[in-house]
């Protein structure tokens, strides 16, 4: 009898803990805390000398995007394509001088997928992306560059 009791009293004690383990778990999610698209980080990264100044993906697929440059030269900005292909695709040409230091707004971009699509988004969702820009710089002879950074953002109205 005696080990009747005590087996029910370990089972118990154990089910009640793991019950409470579960609703604070669920609790968790309802209010977003492990919501996986809270966790992803919102970021914008180029390779050194140029920086993002400001940016944001618009859930029709644009992406407004101002950039800095502290090259030490002046640069003109001739081309730039925004997928999430390996490489550059669809071409914006562009004829945007910055020099160093400053910042310009390179207006609406248009992302790609993979295919070549629109990347049409949601609001709230996150999208990574590449940007390829290519660029000359004016005052060392005309030397022409190319970069890519990588944005992940979250799609706005």
């Amino acid at each position: 009898m005696r080990k009747g009791q005590s087996a029910m009293e370990y089972l118990m004690t154990y089910g009640w803990a793991i019950l409470v383990i579960v609703i604070v778990i669920a609790v968790l999610f309802y209010i977003g805390v492990l919501n996986p698209a809270n966790v992803t980080p919102v970021v914008c990264t180029f390779p050194p000398g140029f920086s993002c100044a400001s940016y944001k993906l618009a859930s029709n697929g644009t992406l407004d995007l101002k950039i800095g440059q502290a090259t030490g030269h002046r640069v003109q900005l001739t081309g730039i394509a925004c997928t999430q292909a390996l490489e550059p695709q669809n071409w914006t040409t562009l004829n945007i001088n910055i020099s160093n230091g400053l910042s310009a707004y390179l207006g609406e971009i248009n992302c790609t997928t993979e295919e070549g699509e629109v990347a049409i988004g949601a609001n709230g969702d996150t999208s990574k992306f590449r940007v390829w820009m290519n660029y000359s710089e004016l005052d060392s002879g005309g030397k022409k560059r190319q970069i890519a950074g990588d944005i992940t953002a979250r799609y706005e109205p």
